[in-house]
């Protein structure tokens, strides 16, 4: 790629360069730049010009709308913020050796066999205030992660697992195998695609400064004054590459690019987005060689240009179905495949690639078991055998020869007791790929995206409206209805989202969704939501401590207020709201982490909504409340932001504002009763004992028989804090407007859910809500 090309490279095809993130666009010095309008001042000026003319005149058609922003694809995967943190900037060496030490069991035995840390004299003694207060520490554009994590206060110790159980590692073991191979994948295919750019040799890259700015390759060819369009700086190689091997390097760094997003397609997306434009083209220059270059297809299908929030529209299955008829083994093409089903609304669809992908993957695994158990008993008997003959011949020493097997077996670490540690499960060889818990949760939410648009489409088409695609790729929210017939869900009803009961709005939506056959349709897709979502988190070991978050002398009430404050300090997008005293120096649950594990439990929660079991949501909220307080990804993950958990707690904010019938005082306020809910003798919170899974958080669904007062208390118990966080909001403004205070700006609070509150408020306004009357 010459000179002259540049200018052209940059402003073609999608125009999306000069309107994508900064560091897509190549750093160009002054000296070059001053060079060049010296040189071809007028030509390059023209050039431009006709350049951007043809793109916006390209971008809006003969139809006259406006230029249309073209980003990747893979910047529209969800829950692409769950999977942020110092993994993307960490020397690789380095997240080698904490892999290490999350897979040792030795590691949390005991304090003595902790690696030594040596914190700052001036920092003060560990609080879990400033370990709530840790999501707020970081930033990912921050230059200073090292000294940050100096300063962070010492993680909170480890609470002992059950007798017989072994203690579970901090980070899932496969999440933290995928994300340290595809930080080395993508590393290595950076470099590869700056090699084929540059004409730079493996030795000429690494040289001055070991690989550049935090060993990325990309930054190592800026600092080297080489702009990975083009060799502008006139450095690097004098003999020129052939096209042949400049091909062959790049086919490699789309192999290994390929594997990478066959490992985990949402962490490699976040991994693909910090190396900027270094792999635009990568995949479509190796295709234009070999069409039918199978990793190369799977990459362009990631990393072509798309116009932005536009992905259902812009996407079809084709690619994916030529790769699945090319190799059908390949469960991870499935996986992809169902991801853009669920995209383009085509749920059935979606659940049958995941059902399909999750049966094979489960018996890969138990072949794969069973061949490791077969192995196992081979080796034993040979031992044996060898034992026999050594002792027959009256010799039992080895005199330093290798064991009859060739290898060494090396001895297992011993605790305190000079027991032996046990080994976690997911530690183990035959534990379950990283694929199956995706799998899982991505079923789970499939099942639950199902029944939000099936509820949608009934409302939508009751109300006469045309749902299609908006021009900024804004998305339509039911409390916005202008030319609706009965107007949508309402904003602060007293008498609930669709108004007063036995109305005109309530009556033909309750007509619409009660109907027996879409209603058991809605309550079957979300039952086997919570089925999956309970079968994802059932990978997750959990062990509980005795806390007073937990005394049962302490009603519900009281832990249901501290379970929404804890969960409305650490809301995502929260700015206002500190979180409460921590009632202890020990968070009261550890769980193995996962970047999912939020999003899956709120998940269940949103789904115990839908289902009006407001009995069971007590329970689940204080023990997600809980757990989510515990949960750290430290040093390798930062907190996710999860759309269930903004999506849950805007869903109680909407109710207590505009329900009135839900914020009456319930049977446990004082005055009325100094007992026990009836429930919370029913409904345990916990197992007793540590040790436990996460997936005991939920409660079965509600049966026919249940008490409707039981529920309506319930209800009013789990929005009892929530009304009164909200009327301490309206008295502090009052207050200050009347004493004539200047309000502090706000800052800038993105509201994080989506359109689905809408959605789950119309639903709970017509089918439920008027039953609790």
């Amino acid at each position: 790629m010459n000179l002259a090309e540049t200018p052209t490279s940059i402003l073609s095809g999608d125009g999306s360069s000069l309107l994508d993130d900064a560091e897509e666009i190549p750093v160009i010095t002054g000296a070059t730049q001053k060079k060049k309008k010296k040189k071809k001042a007028k030509k390059s000026a023209k050039n431009k010009a006709d350049s951007a003319s043809a793109n916006i005149a390209d971008s809006a058609g003969n139809d006259g709308q406006h230029p249309v922003l073209r980003i990747s694809r893979n910047k529209h995967w969800r829950y692409i913020s769950s999977y942020h943190g110092p993994w993307l900037q960490l020397p690789i060496e380095l997240l080698d050796s904490l892999l290490v030490l999350n897979l040792d069991p030795a590691t949390f035995a005991s304090e003595s066999r902790m690696p030594p840390i040596t914190a700052s004299p001036t920092t003060p003694a560990p609080n879990r205030i400033q370990d709530r207060a840790y999501h707020q520490t970081f930033n990912d554009d921050s230059p200073r992660m090292g000294s940050a994590f100096a300063q962070l206060p010492m993680p909170a110790p480890i609470p002992p697992p059950k007798p017989g159980k072994a203690t579970p590692p901090p980070i899932d073991p496969g999440v933290f195998r995928n994300v340290t191979s595809i930080r080395r994948l993508i590393d290595e295919a950076a470099e590869l695609s700056v090699r084929a750019t540059s004409g730079l040799s493996a030795a000429e890259l690494r040289g001055g400064g070991g690989g550049g700015i935090n060993g990325s390759p990309w930054a190592a060819v800026q600092t080297l004054g080489i702009n990975p369009m083009g060799n502008i700086g006139g450095n690097g190689r004098n003999v020129a590459m052939s096209a042949m091997r400049i091909h062959r390097l790049r086919a490699l760094a789309v192999q290994k690019l390929a594997e990478a997003y066959k490992a985990d397609e949402i962490a490699s997306s976040v991994m693909v987005m910090q190396g900027g434009s270094v792999f635009d083209d990568v995949a479509e220059r190796v295709l234009k060689v070999d069409p039918d270059d199978i990793d190369a297809k799977y990459v362009h299908f990631f990393h072509e240009k798309i116009p932005s929030r536009q992905l259902a529209e812009s996407t079809t299955t084709q690619v994916l179905d030529e790769l699945i008829r090319a190799q059908p083994q390949r469960l991870e093409f499935y996986r992809t495949r169902g991801i853009v089903h669920c995209f383009r609304d085509e749920y059935q669809q979606a659940t049958r690639d995941f059902t399909f992908a999750l049966k094979e993957s489960r018996a890969q695994r138990k072949a794969r078991m069973s061949h490791n158990d077969r192995a196992a008993v081979s080796s034993d008997s040979r031992t044996n055998r060898a034992r026999k003959k050594k002792k027959g011949n009256g010799g039992g020493r080895s005199n330093g020869q290798a064991p009859p097997n060739g290898t060494s077996v090396p001895d297992t670490p011993d605790g305190l007791d000079g027991e032996p540690l046990l080994i976690h499960p997911s530690v183990l060889p035959d534990a379950p790929d990283p694929i199956e818990p995706q799998l899982l949760f991505l079923r789970g939410s499939a099942y639950l995206q199902h029944a939000v648009f099936l509820i949608e489409t009934a409302v939508l088409k009751l109300e006469g409206i045309r749902k299609g695609p908006s021009i900024d790729g804004a998305e339509l929210r039911l409390c916005y209805i202008e030319d609706g017939k009965y107007g949508g869900v309402e904003i602060a009803h007293p008498d609930g989202p669709l108004g007063k009961s036995g109305g005109p709005k309530v009556t033909a939506y309750r007509q619409v969704l009660s109907e027996p056959s879409f209603k058991d349709t809605i309550m079957s897709l979300l039952k086997k939501s919570i089925r999956d979502h309970e079968k994802f988190i059932s990978h997750f070991d959990t062990l509980e401590t005795s806390d007073v978050f937990f005394d049962p002398n302490r009603d519900i009430a009281q832990r249901v207020e501290y379970a929404f404050l804890l969960s409305e300090a650490i809301r995502p997008g929260n700015h206002q709201n500190p979180a409460p005293a921590p009632l202890t120096d020990t968070p009261p649950m550890f769980t193995t982490y996962h970047p999912l594990l939020v999003e899956s439990h709120f998940s269940i929660l949103i789904c115990q909504l839908m289902l009006a079991d407001f009995v069971g949501v007590l329970p689940t909220f204080i023990h997600t409340a809980a757990l989510v307080d515990g949960l750290e990804g430290y040093p390798v993950f930062l907190p996710p932001r999860s759309m269930a958990q903004a999506e849950f707690v805007e869903v109680l904010e909407r109710l207590a504002g505009g329900w009135k019938n839900g914020i009456q005082p319930h049977s446990l306020t004082k005055g009325r009763s100094k007992g026990r809910l009836a429930i919370e003798a029913a409904t345990p919170i916990f197992s007793d004992g540590a040790g436990s899974s996460s997936s005991s958080s939920s409660s079965p669904p509600p049966s026919p028989s249940q008490d409707m007062e039981e529920v309506l208390d319930s209800a009013r118990i789990l929005l009892a804090p929530v009304a009164k966080r909200q009327k301490d909001r309206a008295e502090m403004a009052a207050a200050e407007k009347s004493a004539g205070t200047k309000k502090k700006p706000a800052p800038i609070n993105i509201p994080l859910h989506g359109p689905r509150v809408e959605v789950i408020l119309a639903w709970l306004g017509a089918v439920h809500l008027p039953d609790l009357e």
